[in-house]
């Protein structure tokens, strides 16, 4: 046992108190007695007094637990929820307000796996819209396979105003798609995407008939499968720096699984993200493209929204066979709290028009842009998920705000 030895002078009158005094002393000095063994009490006479001499005995046993019920304590106070609710809200020309909340919930599958994270949410509009979804994004045996899987459903009435007037018309929809890829090599992905897609349409005015017979939009009932390559460099999947992610996907949709004629479509979607002007800034970029084969029906046409290219865009309102954008996005940390800072802009080329129905096509081929400012805030600060807020003016002159769960890409 090892031995501090610690000196103070106290004046007894007899032995019997030496000991007590000597507690009461430590006490007064600020020296604790907690975990410590305190020595047989030591007389020394000296010039006629009594003076105490104690040795405080270290119990390394009791420092140990201390220390590590200390750390344990300091990591369950640093420790997160896996758990965080959080509210959506949307403004948009073409469903009016829309106000719903969404579930985040980050796991583990293994010890060597980024976080998996599932989001369950839904939203109702002014329009006497809504929708909810599921999305499961999980990592599996130390990164080197992941599954995707998305499940949606939706009722939504579209207003807008185009040549035949002011268009109203109804779409009921199922989506559910499947996306499995394995590590191959490196930082290369390859798998297998499935999906089903049933919609139907229905029109709540003259304007949304003629709307729905021009563009040759009918309700389709149809699966599709296809191939993915993908190139992940990304660290932290959720708020990547220094990285980049590049995903390839062709879809196939035959007549044997419900189209009404054989088509397909293309994909590519590469982002890179670097450092800004500070070193925990963020500068996104983003190279969007897709298309579609000549038979595309109205429904499956390449579309610009928030969830492919151009926040501010309602998707289903300009479609075409081919679209081409990119977009950028600075992301600025504000230091010493949760909050960032963006801006963003992006722009959009649609050609090729669409293949329509008894000949009948949209005419949506040309340039479109959008820009914005946003604020984003760390609901789950160590992994990196944000709850993100919108601003976005779009060439169309219209203005929308989205407050929505993870980067926009």
């Amino acid at each position: 046992m090892v031995l501090k030895r610690v000196a103070c002078m106290s004046y007894v009158k007899t032995k019997k108190n030496s000991g007590s005094m000597s507690k009461f002393f430590l006490l007064a000095f600020g020296i604790s007695t907690s975990g410590l063994a305190l020595a047989e009490n030591t007389v020394d006479t000296d010039a006629g007094t009594n003076k105490t001499e104690i040795a405080v005995a270290a119990d390394p046993k009791a420092e140990q637990v201390k220390q590590s019920k200390a750390k344990k304590s300091s990591a369950k106070q640093n420790e997160e929820s896996p758990f965080r609710f959080v509210p959506l809200v949307t403004s948009t020309p073409l469903m009016g307000v829309g106000v719903g909340g969404a579930v985040s919930y980050l796991y583990d599958t293994d010890e060597s796996s980024s976080k998996s994270q599932l989001r369950i949410g839904g939203q109702y509009s002014e329009t006497d819209s809504y929708d909810v979804f599921i999305d499961n994004n999980a990592w599996f045996d130390g990164n080197s396979k992941n599954s995707r899987t998305t499940i949606s459903l939706s009722n939504v009435n579209h207003e807008f105003s185009d040549a035949s007037g002011d268009v109203g018309y109804n779409t009921v929809a199922s989506f559910i798609k499947q996306t499995f890829v394995m590590k191959a090599f490196g930082d290369f992905y390859f798998g297998v995407p499935i999906s089903y897609l049933d919609i139907a349409y229905n029109a709540n005015n003259e304007a949304g008939e003629e709307f729905l017979d021009k563009n040759g939009i009918v309700d389709v009932s149809m699966g599709a499968v296809g191939l993915s390559m993908v190139y992940d460099t990304r660290k932290n999947k959720y708020y990547p720096q220094g990285s980049s992610l590049v995903n390839v996907s062709f879809m196939a949709n035959p007549e044997a699984l419900g189209a009404v004629d054989d088509f397909s479509s293309l994909t590519v979607d590469a982002r890179h993200y670097t450092k800004g002007f500070k070193s925990q800034d963020v500068i996104a970029m983003q190279f969007y493209g897709q298309y579609a084969s000549e038979k595309t029906p109205d429904t499956s046409l390449p579309t610009l929204s928030g969830k492919s290219m151009l926040r501010g865009f309602p998707g289903g309102q300009f479609k075409a066979r081919y679209m081409s954008g990119v977009q950028a996005e600075y992301r600025y940390d504000v230091t010493g709290t949760r909050f960032k800072l963006t801006t963003f802009a992006g722009v959009a080329n649609l050609a090729g028009g669409s293949y329509g129905f008894e000949g009948n096509s949209r005419d949506d081929d040309g340039w479109y842009s959008a820009a914005g400012v946003g604020v984003r805030y760390a609901i789950q600060e160590k992994t990196g998920i944000d709850l993100r807020l919108d601003l976005v003016r779009t060439s169309e002159d219209e203005n929308s705000l989205y407050l929505k769960l993870n980067q926009a890409f």
